[in-house]
């Protein structure tokens, strides 16, 4: 029993370093976590912990939740394509700016001035994009 004890103990400090480096594996924290919760769970049913085994059923709630949010989900939904999505905002965003400079009469029509809430929308826009990119471990450095 002394070795699951242990053993579940590296696994969830495992978990814990996986979720603070922010890595590309920073999702398989929770299928370590997942297995860590197994060992607790035999630990605390060993021992007749069970307020220490309920709360192990809780983490392992959290742990199965976390696996399908960040493992299985993301690999079952279609791709997109981020950069088309980001076109598309963009592209909206600069339809919208001209309508608007179109609409006022002091202006000059041969130019297309992008308004601060379309630089914004843009710059929000790839911050999602980079995001997702993260995720799916297709972002940063090569």
């Amino acid at each position: 029993m002394q070795n699951i004890e242990m053993f579940s103990a590296l696994l969830g400090l495992l978990g814990a370093v996986l979720v603070a480096s922010r890595s590309r594996f920073m999702a398989w924290a929770f299928v370590v976590w997942l297995v860590s919760n197994a060992g607790w769970l035999l630990f605390g049913a060993g021992h007749s912990h069970w307020f220490f085994f309920a709360q192990q059923v809780g983490f392992t709630i959290t742990s199965l939740l976390g696996v399908w949010t960040w493992i299985i989900r993301p690999r079952l939904q279609k791709p997109s394509d981020p950069e088309k999505d980001i076109y598309h905002a963009i592209d909206d965003c600069l339809d919208d700016d001209f309508v608007a400079l179109v609409q006022t009469p002091r202006v000059l029509h041969t130019t297309a001035p992008v308004t601060y809430r379309c630089l914004r929308a843009i710059y929000l826009q790839g911050q999602t994009a980079g995001r997702a990119m993260e995720r799916n471990g297709t972002g940063g450095l090569a």
